[in-house]
């Protein structure tokens, strides 16, 4: 397995600024690339002298690759902190725990117990769990194995080898298109939806909150727009700070623009 480059963005949307509040969507991502010393006889001919060389080699079997998103509930007066917390959360969590939860068979369970609990964790008297409300979307790879989780709206797409695209997790929505499901709803550990397996046939991935769905992704047709694989290809050609630098662009100038709400967007690729 190749290792992985991570960009992602955030913006605030025109109808939190007009009502003055603060961005509610977050993105986090976690790379802990593991490498190896190897060491190698080399000779020098011109005196015949042999030394040893060191090389640091990428140890894929270790290394993990992290992509989280959130958007906050608008009606929940701190869901920017829930969302910020449970990015960073989840994904810190999984990298620890990742080789118990890919034999978990309960692996949704798991995950919402863990996530009900650090939600937990930050209420006070002026903070209410449900203040913290928010979707979750990620990816964690370790030693060619995924793990993705999706709860509430938002998009989750991937990238195969031939450059075709494929939505892995759409919106939901529940019963009517403008409501969703949260971090903090009744029945959020029946909504969680776990995808994991061995990496087969991917090159890279792409979340989007419903911000940016509203121009990335055909609701009716259940499909992404192309533009979502010249996104992803950025990383194939560019550094991971000029992906940022450019996915943040195109939120303030482009994606922004077509909606009111908060827009946010991770994307990985295979380097």
């Amino acid at each position: 397995m190749s290792s992985w480059r991570i960009a992602s963005s955030y913006i605030i949307g025109q109808g939190h600024i007009a009502k003055n509040i603060p961005c509610q969507d977050r993105t986090f991502k976690l790379i802990n690339r593991e490498f190896l010393k190897l060491k190698a006889n080399r000779k020098i001919y011109k005196n015949r002298k042999s030394i040893k060389i060191t090389k640091n080699i990428l140890d894929n079997k270790n290394s993990f690759y992290g992509l989280s998103l959130a958007d906050g509930a608008g009606s929940c007066k701190y869901s920017d902190i829930g969302a910020e917390l449970i990015t960073r959360k989840i994904l810190e969590h999984i990298k620890v725990n990742f080789d118990d939860l890919m034999k978990d068979a309960n692996i949704s369970f798991s995950l919402t117990d863990y996530i009900e609990k650090e939600l937990n964790n930050i209420t006070t008297k002026d903070i209410s769990f449900k203040d913290l409300s928010s979707t979750l979307l990620f990816i964690a790879i370790k030693n060619n194995k995924f793990i993705i989780g999706h709860i509430g709206d938002g998009v989750i797409g991937m990238l195969d080898k031939k450059n075709n695209l494929k939505t892995i997790s759409k919106p939901d929505n529940g019963e009517f298109s403008n409501s969703t499901f949260f971090t903090t709803s009744v029945k959020y550990k029946e909504r969680l939806r776990i995808l994991k397996g061995t990496l087969k046939n991917a090159m890279g991935f792409i979340l989007m909150s419903d911000g940016v769905e509203e121009s990335l992704y055909d609701k009716k047709e259940e499909s992404l727009s192309d533009t979502n694989k010249i996104i992803i290809n950025w990383l194939k050609y560019n550094t991971e700070k000029d992906v940022e630098k450019a996915l943040y662009n195109n939120l303030e100038q482009i994606l922004s623009k077509q909606t009111s709400d908060d827009c946010s967007i991770g994307i990985m690729r295979i380097t």
